[in-house]
């Protein structure tokens, strides 16, 4: 009942701010309301307007940030969400109103697709940020082989209340997985890793991918998918034994794009070095929220091309002859 009451009163008070901002409208100029708009979309580029808003119990003195506890994430984010429970409907819709669990990231998940699953407080993986962000993935549902999925989140906690900014979803490795927050100029990213290669056995293929998220209209948009790090293993012309291709990268967040400094570096069985090709792609914003990059991965042109990567003017020997 107490939380009924809460939303009611934080509807009411979205629906009164902006009747008051038209019942003041006409007592400033048109050149001011002009100079007034300009300022408020420069604060709404670097500054994020919440979604959903949940009150929380205020805990300290006066000014203090309310500290959260991991049932308070779910709540927050899923309003369906049973804290004594510790279940969610997963037909029910997040904060914002719309559905969260019909996307691809859910497809062939283990259990059921309807009705309450479990979801314990402790599957969520909270993540500090900058400027006392909070990235939060709830882990809602299982694949084979420790996958996990769900709801993918950028909160904020305030003085007796927490603010979310944008949801989308996330599926990986619990394990493996690393979160992170960037920013292109005023635009916020939220960055998040597979690891794959972190604990890799030597021999045995990996791969660790990087997906940015762009944050438009509350939605965490996936909007590029980036390898980090790649290892597979195969044979090369003139080259006894198996070889070994590896590529790595580098991302650098930029004004209006996102360099990544790619490198893949083929060894043999001694683990010599027999050549290097290095690149770099450059990834720009489109208008929709989509990185597009200026080429392909170098990993593209190794396994479009044959058994080794295609020449390129970055490709030189390692020195050995």
């Amino acid at each position: 009942m107490k939380r009924a009451l809460l939303r009611n009163a934080r509807r009411l008070l979205w629906l009164a701010v902006p009747g008051l901002a038209l019942a003041l409208a006409p007592a400033f100029g048109c050149a001011g309301a002009v100079e007034s708009s300009k300022r408020e979309d420069q604060a709404r580029r670097e500054v994020p307007v919440p979604i959903c808003l949940e009150a929380l119990e205020r805990h300290g003195e006066e000014g203090v940030v309310s500290a959260l506890k991991p049932e308070d994430y779910w709540v927050m984010v899923l309003p369906s969400y049973d804290a004594a429970a510790g279940t969610v409907d997963v037909s029910a819709s997040d904060c914002a109103g719309r559905s969260i669990f019909s996307g691809q990231a859910f497809v062939g998940a283990e259990g059921s697709r309807t009705g309450a699953i479990v979801a314990p407080a402790k599957n969520a993986v909270i993540t500090p940020a900058a400027d006392k962000f909070k990235i939060v993935w709830l882990r809602t549902h299982s694949f084979s082989e420790g996958v996990s999925a769900g709801p993918l989140a950028l909160v904020r906690p305030r003085e007796g209340h927490a603010e979310v900014y944008a949801i989308g979803s996330y599926k990986g490795r619990p394990k493996h997985s690393r979160f992170s927050l960037e920013r292109m100029g005023p635009r916020i990213l939220v960055t998040a890793s597979d690891e794959g290669c972190s604990k890799a056995k030597p021999g045995d293929s990996c791969e660790t991918t990087l997906i940015i998220y762009v944050m438009s209209a509350g939605k965490l948009k996936p909007s590029a998918e980036i390898p980090l790090d790649r290892v597979q293993y195969g044979s090369a012309a003139n080259v006894t034994g198996p070889v070994q291709y590896r590529l790595t990268a580098s991302p650098v967040f930029e004004e209006k794009a996102v360099r990544i400094i790619e490198q893949v570096v083929l060894t043999d069985s001694t683990e010599t070095a027999l050549r290097k090709s290095n690149i770099e792609r450059v990834f720009t914003l489109k208008p929709r929220g989509e990185l597009v990059a200026n080429r392909p991965s170098l990993w593209e042109q190794l396994t479009g091309g044959g058994s080794h990567p295609a020449p390129n003017e970055g490709s030189e020997p390692s020195g050995r002859e």
